[in-house]
């Protein structure tokens, strides 16, 4: 080999791996696995629990929806995790949500949601949404 050829493929190699280095920067890598996967595996009885945990903070933030809404009774049975569609195939995410009654009326109703960072993951308490308004008489009604 001669000493240009020799330049040339050095030259050749240092460029490809610079090209090569900066494309596995921009682009998600077999290596990205190893750096930024979160192996925390969350399951619903430990949702559950953060949720209990966060109860009251959760129960403030619905009676600020209505002056009328003296107490929350959580049904903790009816936590349920599902993805949110939005017509594509990936969907827009996931959502936890839970039932309650208000002010110990009996077959009253109402659901909030929790958006979540993936399926097994623990909700945001400081951002939740009211799925279902405050219904009465087996949701038939709308509580005002």
């Amino acid at each position: 080999m001669t000493k240009q050829t020799k330049k040339r493929l050095g030259i050749a190699v240092v460029l490809i791996l610079i090209i090569g280095g900066l494309l596995m920067v921009q682009r998600k890598t077999p290596f990205d696995i190893f750096l930024t996967k979160d192996y925390t595996v969350v399951t619903k009885d430990e949702q559950i629990a953060y949720l209990k945990q966060h109860e009251a903070e959760m129960t403030e933030g619905v009676r600020g929806w209505n002056p009328k809404i003296n107490s929350i009774q959580w049904k903790w049975d009816t936590t349920e995790v599902g993805s949110i569609g939005n017509g594509t195939p990936q969907g827009a995410g996931w959502m936890l949500t839970i039932s309650g009654e208000f002010n110990e009326i009996k077959n009253s109703d109402f659901q909030i949601g929790f958006e979540l960072k993936n399926k097994k993951s623990f909700p945001n308490i400081n951002s939740f949404y009211q799925m279902q308004p405050f219904r009465i008489d087996g949701g038939t009604k709308i509580y005002e």
